[in-house]
């Protein structure tokens, strides 16, 4: 055994190759969850790294000299990390795969980088200049990974985090990235070798290295956004069937409460002609009260008319006026859940918001429809206090978990594009006003009257 070289390996070579994949890691996984006893699971786990490290490099100078020995004892050690991630964080194994594979393409992406700068020989120039080689490749390196892994961050895992390591996971590209990573690690292998035998050959090697391992960060990214994008269709699409059961439910409700009423006050009536001892004054403070029960809004079309009604409750319970000046017909044209799904997010959103308001007067909400040049015009007014915030180009929820919130305006976005449609919104001055337009349908009986006018010609 070369003790010269065996010392190399231990104290130069892989206690950097190491680091770098520990700290690669930690960028991908540092808000993931963490188990009990986190810091001793850490600690632990990093000892025995070391003494692995040591036994590999034994075994490694125990065999007979091949360039796949020293790949293995990478991968080795690699597959090591990726267990300390599982015995420190409770997130799915391949969650911590897809974050282990971006690490090692962080890590071969700069090494890669700094092989390029030393077999070109800027390293060695620097070294010459200040002559002292022993630090300037630490230093060198260092720089070199802190500007890869800053650069890395904000292209790539502050998206990924931002839409949550669960919603970036696709099976398919993750076995692509690991072969890919693997056939770079191999050719790189190989290149360590015969490098200076064939050196145009080794500088393309390592520019076709770097570029995939960037190729890598970029689908690993690639999926994070098509994560996010499916995460958001699937919650749309819970919230929809909330509403269709939402609608289903507060059409049985409100019918049934206007029937109740109804009875009710009937058979008020009733007692008050037959036993005589309730006063004039009493019958009126109840016919008022029943009134807010026993009202039905009615705008000619059903779906609106149960939700106007169900709001409208909602709204005279918490001191908020709710005006509505609806042409309920002109929305025949919507299915009655996506009717009933859009309208309810438009008047939930502001209803949230005026309950804010502090000022009794400024407690309103203004509903208009209306049909204008071919197209069914949908506003909503209220005012709103405190600060607006937009995200993806929309208000962004005030509720503490936006993850589980804030899917209501791109429902209702959704929902518009369904019919054709536009979305618009304006706020300022402490007044929010949500537009929408919808193209009103081409009638089927327009054309066919045309056609048998051009028949008969």
């Amino acid at each position: 055994m070369n003790a010269e070289a065996f010392l190399h390996y231990l104290i130069n070579v892989y206690p950097y190759f190491l680091i770098e994949i520990l700290v690669g890691e930690a960028l991908f996984v540092f808000r993931c969850r963490h188990k009990p006893f986190f810091v001793l699971r850490l600690a632990t786990g990093l000892v025995l790294l070391c003494a692995i490290t040591v036994l590999a490099v034994c075994v490694q100078f125990s065999l007979p000299e091949k360039w796949f020995i020293n790949m293995l004892v990478y991968l080795v050690l690699f597959a090591f990390t990726l267990v300390i991630m599982k015995v420190c964080f409770n997130e799915p194994f391949k969650i911590l795969l897809l974050c282990g594979v971006a690490a090692y393409a962080v890590q071969n992406l700069t090494y890669r980088i700094f092989t390029l700068f030393e077999i070109t020989g800027v390293i060695w120039r620097l070294c010459e200049a200040v002559n002292n080689y022993t630090v300037v490749v630490p230093l060198f390196t260092a720089v070199l990974f802190a500007a890869v892994c800053i650069v890395v961050y904000f292209l790539f895992v502050r998206r990924m985090n931002a839409k949550g390591l669960e919603t970036v996971y696709s099976r398919n590209v993750l076995v692509f990235s690991v072969v890919t990573l693997l056939v770079t690690v191999i050719l790189c292998s190989l290149t360590n070798i015969w490098w200076w035998q064939h050196y145009y050959l080794a500088i393309v090697n390592y520019c076709f290295a770097i570029l995939c391992n960037l190729f890598i960060l970029v689908i690993l990214s690639g999926m994070t956004e098509r994560g996010g994008l499916r995460m958001d269709l699937y919650n749309v699409r819970r919230l929809w069937e909330q509403d269709k059961s939402h609608y289903e439910l507060s059409k049985e409700n409100i019918e049934l409460i206007n029937i109740k009423m109804h009875d009710l006050k009937h058979r008020f009536r009733e007692m008050r002609l037959s036993e005589g001892n309730i006063s004039e004054e009493e019958y009126k403070q109840f016919e008022n009260a029943i009134a807010v029960y026993d009202s039905k809004v009615s705008t000619g079309c059903a779906p609106l008319d149960v939700l106007l009604t169900e709001k409208s409750l909602m709204c005279n319970s918490a001191g908020i006026k709710l005006s509505c000046m609806v042409d309920g017909s002109s929305l025949s044209f919507l299915s009655e859940y996506d009717l009933y799904s859009l309208f309810g997010n438009i008047l939930s959103n502001a209803v949230e918001a005026v309950q804010k308001v502090k000022e009794e007067q400024n407690r309103v909400i203004s509903l208009t429809v209306s049909v204008c040049f071919g197209a069914v015009m949908i506003n909503c007014t209220n005012y709103y206090e405190g600060e607006i915030k937009l995200a993806g180009g929309l208000p962004q929820t005030c509720k503490p978990d936006k993850e589980q919130h804030g899917y209501g305006m791109k429902s209702m976005r959704l929902l518009v594009k369904k019919y054709g449609g536009e979305l618009s919104f304006d706020f300022g001055g402490g007044m929010f006003n949500l537009t929408v337009m919808l193209p009103l349908p081409a009638k089927p009986c327009q054309t066919t009257s045309a056609r048998t006018l051009l028949k008969d010609k």
